[in-house]
């Protein structure tokens, strides 16, 4: 028996097959940068177009490529939520009618707990007290995972994501979309002292949570006024210490909250995972971290960092062995684009 895994939550179009131990049967992800680059971000109405396009060739290559039918198929497991809503309807909307046919169950996964599952092979990898780290284009929270899949907040961005702060900072400075790769990239070519973005810490309600959008500002002005005093564009070497000060505060600003976390919680393993943990800076200072204060570090793979139906199909995998789905005939299944984890 096999197990379909869809994820359509926000740009990127993912379909993976596993079978009943787990093992990777087919994996592949089709992103959209060159459809939305020219708009510096994410076009909702492109981008659910674009999987309605995608899915159905995608999911009939999957087939034919593992030999596999319909009826060979365990259950279906698509991203429920949270994300952008025509997205999350057509992979929906699709696992529906896929499943109809022989009234298979279906898996309704939660996108973020999808990222930290990417983390690690099995669910017995996860000992003691455990935390994870979710940084994307938009989400940073940290959980309390120790009763995994049972999901508890301790900290999340009050405004905007590490991952949003990258992109943007990146469309202002002209680099290619999205901004997290293209920033990391020529923040490796600086040769120069970074710049600090703020005058002081950034301060927030709850001591434990984080806040990018007054660095999002910061930046902004900052460049502008750099920008009038040239013609309006910046050199490759200006480009590179920008990009570095901004890369800088932003992990900055992430480890001045995990390091105040794991003094109160004390962990025994840490996760991490979205798709700004394909940063090799901060999956290098996590390691650090980490390994100085005896914590088992569990990172997921730089293909499992982004958006991918993998991790999704995974935790298919383990809601069906632990009687989790939703039977045919789907009645209450819907999408839901605002979903916290831990209610």
């Amino acid at each position: 028996m096999k197990l379909l895994g869809i994820e359509t939550s926000c740009d990127d179009t993912s379909v993976a097959l596993v079978d009943e131990t787990g093992a990777t049967l087919f994996l592949e992800t089709l992103g959209q940068e060159t459809l939305h680059e020219r708009y510096g971000g994410v076009v909702p109405e492109l981008a659910s177009r674009a999987h309605a396009q995608i899915l159905p060739t995608l999911v009939q290559k999957a087939f034919q490529e593992t030999g596999t039918n319909t009826s060979d198929l365990l259950a279906i497991a698509v991203t429920r939520g949270p994300g952008l809503s025509g997205s999350l309807l057509v992979g929906v909307s699709f696992a529906k009618g896929l499943a109809f046919s022989h009234s298979l169950p279906i898996v309704p996964v939660h996108h973020v707990i999808a990222h930290l599952r990417g983390a690690f092979d099995r669910v017995s990898d996860l000992r003691g007290k455990t935390l994870g780290l979710v940084v994307s284009g938009g989400h940073t929270h940290l959980y309390d995972v120790t009763r995994w899949p049972k999901l508890k907040r301790i900290s999340r961005t009050v405004d905007d994501a590490a991952g949003e702060t990258f992109d943007k900072g990146g469309k202002l400075m002209g680099l290619p979309f999205p901004g997290g790769p293209s920033i990391e990239r020529m923040a490796k070519s600086n040769t120069r002292p970074t710049f600090p973005l703020t005058k002081g810490p950034i301060r927030t309600e709850d001591p434990m949570n984080f806040s990018f959008s007054g660095m999002k500002t910061a930046f902004s002005l900052k460049l502008r006024q750099a920008l009038l005093s040239t013609d309006g564009s910046l050199s490759a070497e200006d480009q590179a210490l920008w990009s570095d000060s901004l890369q800088t505060a932003i992990l900055d600003h992430l480890f001045s909250r995990i390091n105040k976390v794991i003094e109160l919680e004390s962990p025994e393993t840490f996760l991490l995972g979205g798709g700004v943990a394909i940063n090799q800076v901060l999956r290098e200072r996590m390691g650090a971290l980490c390994q100085k204060h005896g914590i088992n570090l569990l990172m997921a793979p730089p293909k499992l960092c982004g958006d991918n139906a993998l991790s999704i199909a995974q935790i298919g995998l383990d809601s069906m062995l632990q009687g989790l789905f939703t039977p045919f005939p789907y009645r209450d299944l819907s999408v839901q684009a605002r979903w916290d984890p831990s209610e």
